[in-house]
């Protein structure tokens, strides 16, 4: 049976998805004696569409992004795809769409002369795409971004490139799926999340079963 982990950063993100899926949050987790990690994730798990389903809760930022999701794919059967779903800003894209996200960058990565964005060899692999919807490549920031100096259609993030790195190195095919929360503005994005009609995000399950065993 198909191993599908579906990866938030937020309670918020997560918990709509997990019910969504029908997923039941796990209680019984294996604890790491005197380890802070033990506070900061949250996994639920069950079955749809014949596919096995995890989903992975991590906290915030690349850096809870990394820990949470290394730890589980040390103790875990490898998944056979991972999809990554979250809000995100966008310099254009339109505010309550969803975006399937082509390429990832690190938007802070910068060896002068040698690297941007991403290093020569790892984390620089193509995403899988979902077809009908509009690709665009994402930037994970250490903050939010209010600002920038793109011209094109882009999005940020804080969380994905962490997960593309895993992907990378474990040579785990990801998807990214993201619903634009803000075209640069904080203010707009507290606004907007608010908005539980235009910011939900059950209507995710459609295209994550386009990748399960009966589709």
């Amino acid at each position: 049976m198909k191993n599908i982990l579906i990866h938030c950063a937020m309670e918020k993100e997560g918990e709509k998805i997990a019910k969504a899926l029908k997923l039941n949050k796990k209680e019984e987790i294996k604890k790491v004696e005197n380890c802070k990690i033990n506070n900061f994730t949250t996994t639920y798990v069950g079955q749809a569409k014949n596919t096995n389903m995890t989903l992975l809760i991590t906290g915030i930022g690349k850096q809870k992004t990394a820990i949470g999701l290394t730890k589980y794919l040390c103790e875990n059967v490898k998944p056979d795809l991972i999809i990554n779903i979250g809000y995100a800003g966008s310099t254009f894209a339109k505010i309550g769409s969803w975006v399937s996200i082509n390429k990832s960058y690190n938007l802070e990565w910068d060896i002068t002369g040698e690297e941007k964005y991403t290093m020569k060899d790892l984390g620089g692999q193509d995403l899988v795409t979902i077809d009908e919807l509009e690709k665009l490549p994402c930037y994970s920031a250490e903050c939010f971004v209010n600002s920038s100096s793109f011209k094109e259609n882009v999005i940020f993030d804080m969380e994905l490139h962490s997960v593309s790195l895993l992907a990378d190195l474990y040579n785990i095919p990801l998807v990214s799926l993201k619903k634009v929360s803000d075209n640069l503005s904080l203010d707009d994005y507290y606004k907007t999340v608010e908005n539980n009609e235009l910011m939900e995000l059950e209507s995710s399950v459609k295209y994550i079963e386009q990748f399960t065993n009966e589709r």
